[in-house]
């Protein structure tokens, strides 16, 4: 009876374990339960779906050293994260993710983008050339290096200072994220 107890254990150990680095598929797409990074490996927090209206535009995923539920923790924390988009849909342009993303910097400095301005340009940089369905931006953030912005594994810009980072991860995980649901989400919530 002893042993069969501990195989038990030990099985649920193991599915345990599996489950946890095991990849998610939404919507088609097949989202790893780990990234690596320059300084590591991140484990999938969440992911869900962006949606705008009726379209379902990208997939977002968020990756942590240690996963939590606490969007403030992840905003504030002076750690390795990712935030990954699959694109999804056709509807997504390099303008109109611009237009996006700079509404979420509105909202995130609440107006106050003044002091911003040079960071959120240099971001900026990244969206000039034209995004497709099936494309994978990456937002990493290490400490020492700032935000480092890919696009299908190419470097595209990096900008420095963990401030940047908390107003960036502010347009989705703030108080008045770009989409509520995704924001729960990607919180594994």
């Amino acid at each position: 009876m002893k042993k069969l107890q501990i195989l038990f254990f030990i099985g649920i150990l193991i599915l345990t374990s599996f489950k946890s680095h095991a990849q998610t598929k939404i919507k088609g797409v097949d989202v790893p339960g780990t990234i690596e990074t320059e300084k590591g490996k991140l484990l999938l927090n969440g992911a869900g779906i962006r949606t705008k209206y009726i379209f379902d535009l990208y997939v977002g995923a968020l990756y942590l050293k240690e996963k939590t539920k606490d969007p403030k923790a992840v905003i504030n924390q002076d750690s390795p994260q990712a935030i990954r988009m699959y694109i999804i849909s056709d509807k997504i342009t390099n303008k109109k993710m611009e237009e996006t993303i700079k509404e979420g910097f509105e909202k995130a400095t609440k107006g106050n983008t003044a002091p911003y301005k040079s960071k959120i340009d240099q971001l900026m940089v990244a969206f000039k050339e034209e995004i497709h369905n099936k494309d994978v931006i990456d937002i990493i953030y290490l400490p020492g290096s700032g935000v480092k912005l890919y696009k299908n594994g190419k470097l595209k810009t990096q900008v420095e200072g963990l401030d940047f980072k908390k107003l960036l991860f502010t347009i989705w995980l703030g108080d008045e994220p770009a989409d509520e649901d995704l924001k729960n989400r990607m919180l594994g919530k």
